[in-house]
């Protein structure tokens, strides 16, 4: 087993963003992005709305502006250890959890890279998936993993030694589902994918299966049926946001959960004036941001185009994130901001073919940095496993 790297890199505050406008560079901040939202208030709810036609400047933004911490952690060498770029990241403080399609394994690994085991593979089994994993939480003060697959009738528990425990048993069968953990309660909160089989889109119920309360499908209902389409919940804030991704572009709202009066809230939507654009919504702790998805480009998941907004002043932009403590590179195209971490998978090859373009231009580079780089590039072979960004959400 070849060795393992992890850097944990300190995060400096950056005021700037560089903005790319008419092929000329300076230095600006959101303060500069003019206005492209507006908050109506309707029946006591306050709606942010984005008319995508003020959307005009692309920011070159440093992802370090959005995290407290940012760690590169090599995954081990070891077969057992392998995984896919494709993988969907769980972090807890000291464990990486990644759910890989490819990879056919949910596997479990610590905050160093070292692989420690298996958790549970796709099969017929009953502690095996269907298909693929959708969605995994690691509750590590009380040592146990959650998994569900993209069509479900349990969530599956695990502890941190690999042992399967008492499964939680779905009162509907779940497609595509994403969830919260309540255990001080021994309660959970289920978002679904609304098939014409599902009575309700959010559910609150117990760990025995009983439901407690419960948003009936209604008007999310998908017609026809069809597994292209996505749910969404970011969880970045103190607020259970939920929003559906329509795989036909469809003119749709991010909602709060509030539990405590079983309701959605409208809180953020886009505004097209002509054709929609299939898009998605992830909220961040002081922004909105929109992925806007070329629905003809999935075969190697494109650099889509973002557009950021901020929750106080409603000043936006198109967004291209760089990885600025690493010397600006882009990073992998797919990236994700969820459960207030910021995660990415690349594979090695792709990482150093990055770093050698940093490297090329060291006059763009401090002393410091260029050490930094320079040792992560040297310390990795082309050859390797992946490795894994992870960074922690300002609040």
């Amino acid at each position: 087993m070849k060795s393992k790297f992890s850097i944990l890199l300190g995060i400096i505050a950056i005021a700037g963003f560089s903005c790319r406008e008419s092929g000329q560079k300076k230095s600006l901040t959101f303060a500069d992005c003019p206005v492209v939202a507006q908050c109506i208030s309707n029946n006591g709810d306050s709606l942010i709305v984005c008319d995508i036609e003020q959307v005009k400047d692309t920011f070159n933004i440093p992802l370090s502006s959005l995290l407290s911490s940012f760690e590169v952690i090599r995954l081990e060498n070891a077969e057992d250890a392998l995984t896919a770029v494709d993988g969907v990241v769980a972090v807890s403080d000291n464990y990486i959890g990644i759910a890989s399609f490819k990879a056919k394994a949910y596997k479990l690994y610590d905050k160093k890279g070292n692989y420690l085991r298996t958790l549970s593979k796709p099969g017929q089994g009953p502690d095996e998936y269907y298909i693929s994993i959708y969605d995994s939480y690691i509750d590590e003060k009380n040592r146990k993993v959650y998994l569900i697959s993209g069509r479900a009738t349990k969530l599956m528990v695990f502890d941190l030694e690999g042992n399967a425990l008492e499964h939680i048993p779905l009162p509907y069968v779940t497609h595509k589902g994403r969830f919260i953990i309540h255990p001080e309660k021994e309660m959970l909160t289920m978002m679904v994918l609304p098939f014409l089989d599902t009575p309700s889109v959010i559910w609150e119920q117990d760990f025995k299966g009983n439901v407690h309360q419960e948003i009936p499908s209604g008007q999310f209902v998908i017609k026809p049926s069809d597994y292209s389409n996505e749910i969404w919940e970011s969880l970045n804030t103190c607020k259970i946001d939920f929003s559906l991704v329509y795989w036909l572009p469809t003119r749709d709202t991010l909602y709060h959960y509030q539990p405590e009066n079983n309701r959605l809230q409208p809180r953020f939507t886009l505004h097209f004036n002509e054709e929609v654009i299939r898009h998605n919504y992830i909220e961040l702790p002081n922004h909105y941001l929109v992925w806007l998805i070329d629905q003809a480009a999935w075969s190697e998941m494109p650099r889509f185009s973002k557009i950021l907004v901020d929750k106080k002043n409603m000043r936006g932009c198109y967004v291209d994130f760089k990885l600025d403590m690493l010397g600006n590179i882009d990073g992998p195209n797919k990236i994700s901001f969820s459960r207030g971490y910021f995660t990415a998978i690349i594979d090695s090859y792709a990482l150093k073919e990055q770093l050698g373009k940093a490297l090329s231009q060291p006059d763009k580079l401090n002393p410091e940095m260029l050490k930094k780089i320079k040792d992560l590039n040297n310390s990795i072979t082309e050859d390797d496993n992946n490795i894994v960004f992870i960074g922690k959400l300002k609040d």
